[in-house]
């Protein structure tokens, strides 16, 4: 099962642009498929999940308008760095016996990192297509770290607004869960 998570999410940045928008149903999936796995399997599935999100937005930003693309490259990069920093803490939980209130804490600094104030200030900024790409991978991104708090008993966070009162759509979450390679019908 771990297998078919890492290729799913090593597979996610080689889909084309027309599937991207469903990872939310990836997440719903994963976290029924993890519920018999170890802590550790669990955490580095979710995390895979994180990942792959963050390569899809990392490989659109040449698309965007370049003011855009500029501001975004930064949160990317700010994700990936949060995104290392979280490998490095499930590492770590592991290595120190593998509880879930050690994978909890690993994912709640990730949560309080992406969807930081500061972080989201910046992309407010953007024009109006690009808020919307970027409003979907916040939404799936705290989505999939939402998944991992539940799994390992914490509460899950609420989902920042990057275009105020204009959520993801349904339709462009099952989009990017089906860019993942993942079945949208799960969960939806």
């Amino acid at each position: 099962m771990h297998e078919l998570i890492l290729n799913l999410a090593s597979s996610m940045a080689n889909r084309r642009l027309s599937h991207r928008l469903a990872a939310i149903g990836s997440v719903l999936i994963l976290l029924t498929m993890t519920a018999g796995c170890n802590a550790t399997t669990t955490a580095q599935n979710f995390a895979n999940v994180i990942t792959g999100i963050l390569n899809i937005a990392k490989a659109e930003v040449p698309a965007l308008p370049p003011a855009d693309g500029a501001i975004v490259a930064q949160w990317t990069t700010r994700g990936t760095t949060l995104e290392g920093q979280l490998e490095t803490c499930i590492t770590s939980a592991s290595a120190a016996g593998g509880k879930k209130a050690a994978f909890l804490a690993c994912f709640n600094t990730f949560a309080a990192g992406i969807a930081s104030p500061s972080e989201l200030a910046q992309l407010r900024v953007l024009s109006a297509g690009s808020q919307n790409k970027v409003q979907l991978w916040v939404t799936a991104i705290v989505l999939g770290v939402n998944a991992a708090l539940t799994s390992f008993g914490g509460t899950t966070a609420a989902t920042p607004q990057v275009v105020a009162g204009k959520p993801a759509s349904h339709q462009n979450l099952v989009a990017l869960a089906r860019r993942i390679g993942i079945d949208p019908a799960y969960g939806f």
